[in-house]
């Protein structure tokens, strides 16, 4: 009978206090894992926009080196997966859809190559899209003068 007293009187965990410690750990991870991926997302985002910001540049000292943009067709034709000739380094080729750009021209309505726009996806959400540009004819805002870093969320400009 002593065994069995000394069993009782022993300290610790029910069950039921294990199960409810458990279930507030579940309720608390049900709620910080949605948060940490929306938060995951907005840095993603951030970053493709801040390189998209060093690409800007990356144009507008080739501009000022050269006295022009590159060509989308010819001599210094604009690769858009490297984004030769530009000097830039950066890695906003692997945020986006195909690893690449989607499309660059360089119309040249405004003499010897004065004007260019970069269009591209990003991978993580492709309803959003960078528009790089120094042009009135880039394609998703044609008729507009646009000079800068422009994001669009299902074609319509936000940023």
């Amino acid at each position: 009978m002593g065994k069995c007293r000394k069993l009782s009187q022993q300290k610790g965990f029910t069950l039921l206090e294990l199960l409810i410690v458990v279930a507030i750990i579940g309720i608390l991870a049900a709620i910080a894992i949605p948060a940490m991926s929306s938060y995951a997302k907005k840095a993603h985002y951030a970053a493709a926009l801040a390189e998209c910001r060093e690409v800007y540049t990356a144009f507008t000292g080739y501009h000022i080196d050269n006295g022009m943009y590159p060509y989308d067709s010819s001599n210094p034709k604009f690769d858009l997966a490297t984004f030769f000739p530009l000097d830039y380094s950066g890695a906003i080729t692997q945020r986006l859809v195909g690893q690449k750009a989607d499309d660059f021209k360089s119309p040249d309505d405004g003499g010897l190559n004065q004007e260019f726009w970069l269009q591209m996806t990003l991978a993580e959400d492709p309803s959003v899209q960078f528009l790089i540009a120094h042009s009135d004819d880039a394609a998703l805002e044609p008729g507009v003068w646009l000079r800068g870093v422009y994001v669009y969320r299902n074609g319509v400009r936000v940023q």
